[in-house]
C-alpha cells in the first residue's frame, strides 16, 4: 500500500492510497489520471507500531556514522561516473551500506526518484541523515550535470572533517591524561602511603619537620573532605554542561577557549581549517558567498566563529566584500588579508582552499608540539609529588634518628 500526494490539472492538491507493486507504478497511474505527483510513500503494516515495521522504527534510532556517509558518497561518485541511473546508484548504495539508519533512508529516496522527484527534494526529507551542506551541494550539482563531482566533494569535506575532529580530540586528551594520571598517584598515596607514613612517624611521639606535618595534614585534610571535593566537582561539571547548553554561555565559554594559552590556538587553527576548506568547496561548486556563509556558520563548533559568519553573511548580501565582513578580533589577519586578495583576483576558492590546507598543516604542528610539551609536564607533575613524599619521608627519618 503506498500514500501519495498529487496536483491536479486545476491545482488542487490530491491525497490518497493505491496498492501497487512499488512506487513507480504509483505515478504511472497517478500519471495516466493526468496529476503530477508531489510525494509518495510506502505504508506498511507491523503490529503495534502501525504503519511503520519495529526494524524501520529502530533503525531510526541509530545515528549515522561519519565514515558511513563517506562510503556512500564514494559509492555514488564512482557509479555515477560510471554511468548507471540515479535511481540504480541508490538501489544498490542501499544493499552495501552498514548502517540501518541510513539503509533505511536509501531505500526511501530510492522510492522518491522512481516517483519522479530530485535527489535534492529526496535528500531534504532526511535532514537528520544528510546535512544542509549536502542538499545545497547537490542542487548545484544538478543544476550543472555535476553529481558525480559534487559526491566526491562530498566525501573529501567529510574526510577533512573528522580528521580535524579527531586531531582536536587527541589535542584535548594528553591534558586529560595528566590530570587522571596525577589525581590515581594522590589518591595511591592519600588512602595507602601516607596514612601507614604518619602512624609511623606519630607513634615516635617526635616533633615533626613542617614538610612532614603539612603532608600528613595534607593527606588527612583530602581524606576527610573527599566526598565534599568530589561532589563540589562534579556540580561544578554540570554547572559548566548546563550554561554550555544555553546561547550565552557557549559564547562565554568558546570566548574564554579562545584565549587559553596552546589550547586557544590548536581551535582557531582547527576553525580556520575547517571556514576555509568547506567554503572553498562549496563555492567551486556555484554556491552564492552569501549561502557559503550560512552553510559554514553551522559547521563551526565555536560560537565566536560562528555568529561572525552569520553576520557576515548579511554584510555581504548587502554589498560589503568579504574581507571586511569578516573582519574579527579572533579572526587571524592572514585569512582576511588573503580573502581580500581572493575577492580581487577572482581565485577566492582556490586561496580559501590553501588556506585550509596551511592551517591543517599548523594544527598538526600544535598537537605534535602539545604533546612535546606533555609529556615532560607529566614527569614533573607525577614526579615532583612522588618526590616530596620522599622529601618528607626522609626528614621525618633524619629528625627521628636525631
Amino acid at each position: 500500500m503506498f500514500a501519495y500526494q498529487a496536483l491536479s490539472r486545476t491545482g488542487e492538491e490530491l491525497t490518497g492510497k493505491l496498492q501497487a507493486d512499488n512506487a513507480n507504478a504509483v505515478a504511472q497511474a497517478l500519471r495516466t489520471e493526468g496529476l503530477r505527483v508531489l510525494d509518495i510513500k510506502e505504508r506498511r503494516q507491523s503490529g503495534f507500531l502501525g504503519e511503520e515495521s519495529f526494524r524501520d522504527w529502530y533503525a531510526t534510532q541509530r545515528s549515522v556514522s561519519t565514515d558511513a556517509l563517506i562510503f556512500f558518497y564514494r559509492q555514488m561518485a564512482f557509479m555515477l561516473r560510471a554511468g548507471l541511473p540515479l535511481a540504480e546508484c541508490l538501489q544498490l548504495a542501499a544493499t552495501q551500506v552498514s548502517s540501518p539508519r541510513l539503509h533505511l533512508a536509501l531505500k526511501k529516496m530510492h522510492r522518491d526518484i522512481e516517483a519522479g522527484q530530485s535527489l535534492s527534494s529526496a535528500l531534504g526529507k532526511h535532514p537528520d541523515v544528510f546535512p544542509d551542506i549536502t542538499i545545497n551541494l547537490v542542487v548545484a550539482g544538478e543544476s550543472t550535470g555535476e553529481l558525480d563531482l559534487i559526491m566526491e566533494r562530498l566525501a573529501v569535506h567529510l574526510e577533512k572533517k573528522s580528521q580535524l575532529r579527531k586531531q582536536m580530540i587527541n589535542a584535548m586528551i594528553y591534558p586529560v591524561v595528566v590530570v587522571l594520571a596525577a589525581l590515581g598517584v594522590a589518591v595511591f598515596m592519600v588512602t595507602m602511603i601516607i596514612p601507614k607514613f604518619a602512624q609511623f612517624i606519630q607513634g615516635r611521639g617526635k616533633r615533626l619537620p613542617e614538610s612532614t606535618q603539612a603532608l600528613i595534614d595534607g593527606a588527612a585534610f583530602l581524606r576527610e573532605n573527599g566526598l565534599t571535593i568530589i561532589g563540589v566537582s562534579i556540580a561544578i561539571i554540570i554547572l559548566i554542561f548546563i550554561t554550555y547548553r544555553t546561547y550565552k554561555g557557549r559564547r562565554w565559554i568558546d570566548r574564554v577557549l579562545l584565549s587559553v594559552p596552546v589550547f586557544g590556538k590548536l581551535i582557531i587553527f582547527g576553525s580556520m581549517a575547517q571556514l576555509n576548506w568547506a567554503s572553498s568547496i562549496l563555492m567551486r561548486s556555484g554556491i552564492t558567498i552569501f549561502d557559503t556563509l550560512k552553510i559554514t556558520a553551522d559547521l563551526i563548533a565555536n560560537k565566536i566563529y560562528s555568529d561572525k559568519l552569520k553576520q557576515a553573511s548579511n554584510s555581504v548580501m548587502s554589498g560589503r566584500d568579504l574581507a571586511s565582513s569578516i573582519q574579527h578580533p579572533q579572526m587571524p589577519s592572514l585569512v582576511t588579508h588573503m580573502i581580500a586578495i581572493g575577492e580581487r583576483t577572482g581565485s577566492l576558492d582556490r586561496i580559501q582552499q590553501e588556506l585550509g590546507i596551511y592551517y591543517q598543516n599548523l594544527l598538526e604542528i600544535g598537537i605534535k608540539r602539545l604533546s612535546a610539551m606533555i609529556e615532560p609536564a607529566m614527569i614533573l607533575v607525577i614526579g615532583g609529588m612522588v618526590g616530596f613524599v620522599y622529601y618528607a619521608f626522609f626528614q621525618a627519618l633524619f629528625a627521628l634518628a636525631g
